[in-house]
């Protein structure tokens, strides 16, 4: 091997900035790295897990594609690069990328294969490997463990969540990068990015805002004048790339705009304008991050002698899909105290559980809708003799309709507008600025396109419901870092106090 050649593939830059590509305009070009490009490639080189928030069309697949080819061209031992997506079609674009660099290299480089298809190339020499591999693939990655694994648009997969679990088995302790453009606040993409955001999850974070990318402005006409000149003064932009934000955001919304090409991780996050929870209807809100750790019971406040409870139930099947979710309630400071959380806990087994957690807190009186799973808990509570269950007129159930359950969302709305529910967990509230209203007249919804639940909700809704029913305790008792004022007042008239002086 000559020593120009020996300099450049000991040179990742150098190798990467002569594999071919096709531009923007069609045409076959070198890969000359663009500023983002560079900011990634030097993330990139400490070989900690990636994760990387861009606007659309900045190359970023392209590029670490081009990095993850020179770690498997110049490996001199049998590693595996993975190219994971939902959709195997998806991932066999990705490598398809593999295929273009390998094959407008110079005839001399081209290093025999001794595997090549659509969804592997191996190494005859060496063994090294990159594989395209969806994670519905029968077995997916759960049969063998790979070096480096890539995942692009991890929010568009149809279970994210599903996604990173199977790829954290695959990797075992190698390289991750998940590169994406938004989608949606509080999808599982957002939720990495909150974590990214608060060191924890092990990520290096890498965001992009759209006017960093140079190609991104446009001539502008005689006498054009940008319409929100604040944002302009805000992130110090010239004429030329507010014309383009303009005609970009004429073409697909300013909603859409924001997701796919946004200027901050706000911007790429915004509540959708049909939010049924607003950011003013949540300002009072006090947040407890928890983790979303399957089967754990999270505990606020340890329950206190003579104090009241209530506690809602919304009920799944525990086959993996929704959650089964209780949520228990102090009476006098409308605070949560206690939350459990699981979607492979089967009615019967829940009922066990809600028994074991109502009775923790003193015989908190219980709200299970009867719909669906609701029932066979019911039923089971009754049978392990526990009667402390919410009532409705005739002695009925809760029935979870149309009409009751926007009821019981207006509700909650409004003791959260009021600062009375003020402190709720992470889980919870991310659920809470999901919810949509329906433009058909129904119930607030979590959209199908998200990939998380509203179970958590529904759960602090119904407990709401079941303290209407619960007692105020005989012994006053108020967290400290309670300070609502709507709270205080309800305190002190439960203790007979007169109000008039407030």
């Amino acid at each position: 091997m000559n020593e120009a050649l020996k300099s450049i593939l000991e040179d990742p830059l150098s190798f990467i900035s002569r594999l071919r590509i096709i531009n923007k305009k069609g045409e076959m070009t070198n890969l000359r790295p663009t500023d983002e490009q560079m900011t990634m490639f030097a993330e990139l080189q400490k070989e900690d897990d990636l994760l990387v928030l861009k606007p659309r069309q900045i190359g970023s697949t392209t590029f670490v594609s081009a990095w993850l080819f020179y770690k498997w061209y110049t490996a001199d031992k049998p590693i595996t690069i993975t190219v994971l997506s939902h959709k195997l079609s998806s991932a066999k674009h990705i490598l398809s990328m593999y295929k273009m660099f390998y094959n407008t290299l110079p005839a001399q480089l081209r290093r025999p294969l001794i595997v090549e298809n659509t969804t592997e190339m191996t190494f005859e020499d060496s063994g090294a490997k990159v594989m395209a591999v969806s994670a519905e693939g029968k077995g997916g990655l759960r049969s063998f463990t790979c070096n480096y694994l890539h995942i692009s648009e991890y929010a568009f997969a149809h279970n994210p969540e599903e996604l990173k679990a199977t790829a954290i088995g695959a990797l075992n302790g190698n390289m991750l990068i998940i590169e994406s453009t938004a989608n949606h606040y509080g999808d599982a993409l957002h939720a990495e990015v909150i974590k990214a955001k608060r060191g924890e999850g092990g990520w290096n974070m890498l965001f992009f805002p759209w006017f960093e990318h140079e190609e991104y402005a446009g001539e502008y006409p005689e006498g054009w004048e940008p319409l929100d000149p604040n944002y302009q003064v805000q992130w110090g932009l010239n004429t030329h790339q507010m014309y383009w934000r303009a005609t970009m955001m004429h073409r697909l919304g300013a909603e859409k705009f924001r997701r796919e090409y946004p200027g901050s991780l706000e911007e790429a996050f915004a509540q959708s304008g049909n939010a049924y929870f607003s950011d003013e209807d949540l300002r009072y809100v006090e947040i407890a991050n928890i983790d979303a750790e399957n089967n754990k019971v999270h505990i606020f406040s340890e329950a206190e002698p003579d104090m009241a409870y209530g506690m809602g139930v919304d009920v799944a099947s525990g086959r993996g899909g929704d959650y089964s979710v209780i949520t228990i309630m102090d009476k006098q400071s409308y605070t949560p105290v206690c939350m459990y959380r699981s979607n492979t806990i089967s009615p019967v087994a829940l009922a066990d559980k809600v028994v074991e957690l109502a009775t923790k807190y003193n015989n908190a009186r219980v709200l299970v809708e009867e719909n669906n799973w609701g029932l066979p808990v019911l039923n089971e509570l009754r049978n392990r003799n526990y009667f402390q269950l919410w009532e409705g007129k005739k002695s009925r159930n809760w029935i979870t309709t149309t009409k009751s359950k926007i009821q019981m969302f207006e509700e909650l709305k409004a003791l959260l507008v009021e600062g009375v529910l003020c402190q709720m967990d992470s889980i919870t509230y991310t659920e809470l600025r999901s919810y949509q209203i329906d433009s058909r007249g129904l119930a607030p919804h979590v959209p199908d396109n998200l990939d998380h639940h509203g179970d958590c909700v529904i759960a602090l809704a119904l407990a709401c419901q079941c303290l209407k029913q619960v007692s105020f305790s005989t012994k006053a008792h108020l967290p400290d870092w309670i300070v609502s004022r709507r709270v205080k007042k309800i305190h002190d008239k439960a203790l007979g106090m007169d109000e008039r002086r407030y």
